[in-house]
């Protein structure tokens, strides 16, 4: 009787509980009606309010003087990006349903991959290293700057063929070494998920699942994952200048800062927003197996010619170069100061004045300085924010 009485009013409680759980996660849903946020919530930990993913850009860095800044529609842009969140950690956008996106860009390695080279859907090894997402204080993955056709100062691959982030997101895709898909047979298995049809109809309305929306919304998901609250930005909003010492640094972080400035800024930029050289040769080699850029040109100029990376979250996303040769940033300062090699298309940065190869020859003392100013490029925010995580799973 005692037992009897006793599992009723556990019965009681685990109903109302579950009953408040269930009340509570539908009048979330602002966003979604509750018949879509129930269906969403089968495969998606979604917030039933959406996450605002407008970029917030820095005080130190003046946008406008970069790009347009158009208007928005802030719901639609945040709609899509959330569709954009979900196709990007979807493995079911691979040819057997093993790999994404996220797969070869990991948010807590800065949106690159901690492996020399990722594998694709069949385990193969690719031919170069990920290149790291939420390099820059805006989320600059689009054409923006420097051309009058708005074209982009630099393409989005080591090689420097890509010009777009759809246009890169749709290589990797059909890529037979990484995702192995066509766009038309991803479209076909997208309009066959049911999260997918609710996703797609709040970003673009009615009958919208097709190839140019789908490379959009990842687009504009990448574009939001902005890396601009490290502590070179909380310094750099305290002065205005990249130049003086930073008042949250160590002393060695401020010498780490100046070494950077006087020997790195002129190809990878002082203020970390955008790269001063798209493209060039940093010797790693005197004969290299991969030409980058000129594999795909083939002008001798070209040749062992490659992608000038942004820095940003650059203590997270080891293995370094393009082939991830080395391990960690001080096998990469250990090879600046002592160990460029001459090449023909060597980038003058990386030159004496007499055309001989430079020789930086930093001290302990000075590397230890360069890899700690390096750490400070980390936004510790950015790499564990839930709007940038996986949706799926528990």
């Amino acid at each position: 009787m005692q037992l009897n009485k006793l599992f009723n009013h556990s019965a009681i409680l685990l109903g109302v509980v579950l009953m408040l759980s269930s009340c509570q996660k539908e009048s979330t849903a602002v966003d979604y009606t509750a018949n879509e946020y129930e269906e969403l919530s089968k495969s998606l930990n979604l917030p039933g309010e959406l996450h605002n993913y407008i970029v917030d850009v820095p005080e130190h860095i003046n946008a406008a003087a970069f790009f347009p800044i158009a208007p928005i529609q802030l719901n639609k842009a945040n709609h899509t990006a959330t569709l954009g969140r979900v196709l990007f950690y979807d493995e079911l956008l691979s040819r057997n349903g093993t790999v994404s996106c996220g797969s070869c860009h990991v948010q807590t390695a800065g949106f690159a991959h901690n492996e020399a080279l990722s594998k694709g859907f069949d385990g193969e090894n690719g031919t170069r290293n990920s290149l790291a997402l939420g390099t820059t204080a805006m989320g600059l993955t689009t054409s923006y700057g420097g051309s009058t056709e708005g074209e982009a100062l630099a393409g989005f691959s080591w090689d420097d063929s890509v010009r777009s982030m759809e246009e890169q997101t749709q290589a990797a895709i059909e890529n037979p070494s990484e995702m192995g898909m066509t766009m038309e047979a991803i479209v076909d298995r997208v309009k066959s998920i049911a999260y997918y049809d609710i996703l797609f109809r709040k970003a673009f309305g009615e009958n919208e699942i097709n190839e140019e929306n789908l490379l959009k919304a990842i687009t504009q998901f990448v574009n939001a994952i902005s890396s601009n609250e490290s502590r070179f930005d909380e310094g750099m909003n305290q002065t205005l200048n990249v130049n003086e010492d930073f008042a949250n640094y160590t002393a060695s972080e401020n010498l780490g800062k100046s070494l950077y400035n006087t020997n790195c800024a002129s190809c990878h930029g002082a203020k970390h927003d955008f790269t001063v050289k798209a493209v060039a040769n940093n010797g790693l080699d005197q004969v290299y197996t991969d030409q980058g850029k000129g594999a795909k040109t083939g002008n001798s100029s070209d040749m062992a010619i490659f992608k000038v990376p942004f820095l940003r979250n650059i203590g997270l996303s080891g293995p370094y170069m393009h082939d991830g040769r080395f391990a960690s940033l001080e096998e990469v300062v250990d090879f600046y100061s002592e160990n460029v090699k001459e090449h023909l298309n060597l980038s003058p940065e990386l030159r004496e004045s007499n055309g001989q190869v430079k020789k930086m020859n930093f001290t302990e003392v000075q590397k230890t300085a360069l890899v700690a100013y390096m750490e400070t490029l980390t936004d510790q925010e950015m790499i564990k924010d839930e709007k940038f995580s996986i949706p799926f799973g528990e």
